[in-house]
């Protein structure tokens, strides 16, 4: 596989740009033989996409005139068809032009247009910077996220119309219509072969609006991670439920991707991912690894987890349990002889167990309690925390091993009880959150005022 650099990217680069485009259509002799105004979708230095209602031949030439903006100059040159294509639900025809003939000016408006809208400056930037976030918001200059900490990058502010062009511009016709319908998607982007997006698309008071989380596609290791041995035992179980719980950016998915590199390494068995975007791309070794991306290859975690059911599976990962179909459905999975990995956003365990089970109608709760006792091997709370020398954050992290005394904790809805069972579950490798910080601070990776903090906000929630 290639690996373009900064600057081959901007040459093939295309930004989407909806705008009117004059044409006539030439013969053999150059003569003009039809004159339309059509639409144009996306541009590059190099060439241009146009939709007609007819398909030109192959090599046919096109006189074009337009304007990239409403106040920008008239631009003038001749494109050479090379692809047409057949759009979906549309009675029009995709049809990419490389440009033959263009002044020199003409050319430099376009790459000067591609360049300020070109998305791979501020991914490139967000990856040099080692940010976990890039924010793009209207009208507001985009911002990083480093260490935890929000970063405004010094550059002028892109408006909302910058906005949408830059990110429809990475999106498929088929991610431009959903959005367009349900203002909300998520989804992957490959960057190079180091490094992967996580890209969410929302709307603020009717503007478009995104936050691109950094995936590197290197799984890190158990002890790059700060990972407890324990982890790998729960990885090694051949059925029951493991949850991954934890507030949002607190690296779930990446600790589930290590379970899963681990699975991969050890065991000959049938993984299936259900995921929303894909983030990690895992290669099969042992094990056959099937990864579904939630929105493309299946419309919900629910109907994709049935499915699976008759799929072969050994073990399903589960990006998220959002509803309560998922929940039974991941649990009947657990039942079945399935090793079930889930994530779910939660502060910590207690609150975690509580809102899995607030699903349910009240009159459910002590039927879905027990079942989940019986069907649940271990569960991992963790959170991100920044590092005292500034580079980058570490993480901590509470596990609690399913032993008879937990279910008996859980099956009788005493969740109070779990911290007290977690302190003294040290010969089942169960470890607290409070112990697992104040390693952090004993061994100097961790200042003690930031880690007195984030102790006194998981207080808040349950634990004592």
């Amino acid at each position: 596989m290639a690996i373009f650099k900064l600057s081959d990217k901007r040459q093939m680069y295309r930004i989407y740009n909806t705008m009117p485009v004059n044409c006539e259509m030439l013969d053999a002799q150059g003569l003009a033989t039809e004159k339309t105004t059509i639409m144009a979708k996306d541009i590059s230095s190099e060439g241009i996409y146009l939709e007609m209602n007819k398909t030109p031949p192959l090599n046919s030439m096109i006189k074009l005139a337009f304007r990239l903006a409403k106040d920008t100059q008239l631009i003038n040159a001749v494109a050479q068809v090379a692809r047409v294509e057949s759009l979906e639900d549309k009675d029009l025809f995709g049809i990419g032009a490389n440009f033959e003939t263009i002044e020199e000016n003409d050319r430099n408006e376009i790459k000067k247009f591609v360049d300020h809208l070109n998305i791979n400056t501020l991914l490139a930037l967000t990856i040099s910077k080692g940010a976990s976030d890039l924010h793009l918001l209207a009208d507001r200059p985009p911002a990083l996220r480093i260490h935890g900490e929000i970063e405004a990058i010094d550059i002028p502010a892109f408006s909302h119309d910058e906005i949408t062009k830059l990110l429809y511009s990475i999106m498929t016709h088929l991610q431009i219509r959903k959005f367009e319908q349900e203002k909300e998607l998520d989804f992957g982007l490959q960057y190079d072969l180091a490094n992967r997006f996580r890209i969410n698309l929302h709307q603020q008071k009717g503007f478009m609006e995104a936050t691109l989380r950094l995936i590197s596609t290197k799984i890190p290791s158990f002890k790059e991670l700060n990972l407890p041995e324990v982890i790998k035992d729960l990885a090694r179980l051949k059925d029951g439920l493991l949850l991954i719980v934890g507030p949002a950016g607190s690296g779930k998915t990446t600790t589930i991707a290590a379970m899963v590199e681990l699975i991969n390494q050890e065991r000959k068995a049938v993984v299936i991912t259900l995921e929303r975007p894909i983030e990690y791309v895992h290669t099969g070794q042992k094990s056959i690894i099937k990864q579904r991306e939630i929105g493309i290859d299946a419309s919900s975690f629910s109907i994709a987890l049935k499915s699976t059911f008759r799929q072969d599976s050994n073990v399903i990962v589960i990006g998220e349990l959002d509803d309560i179909e998922t929940v039974k459905n991941a649990i009947a999975a657990a039942e079945g002889g399935n090793l079930v990995v889930a994530s779910f956003h939660s502060l910590n365990t207690l609150q975690g167990i509580d809102r899995l089970i607030g699903f349910f109608p009240p009159e459910n709760r002590k039927q879905m309690l027990s079942q989940l006792a019986n069907c649940t091997k271990g569960i991992v709370s963790q959170v991100l925390l920044p590092r005292k020398d500034k580079l980058g954050r570490v993480l901590a992290c509470e596990v609690i091993i399913v032993t008879d005394a937990v279910k008996r904790i859980i099956r009788g809805d005493e969740l109070v009880q779990l911290p007290t069972i977690i302190q003294t579950g040290s010969s089942y490798k169960m470890q607290s959150l409070f112990e697992s910080i104040n390693k952090c601070v004993e061994e100097g990776i961790v200042d003690a005022e930031i880690a007195k903090s984030y102790l006194e906000e998981f207080t808040k929630y349950g634990h004592k």
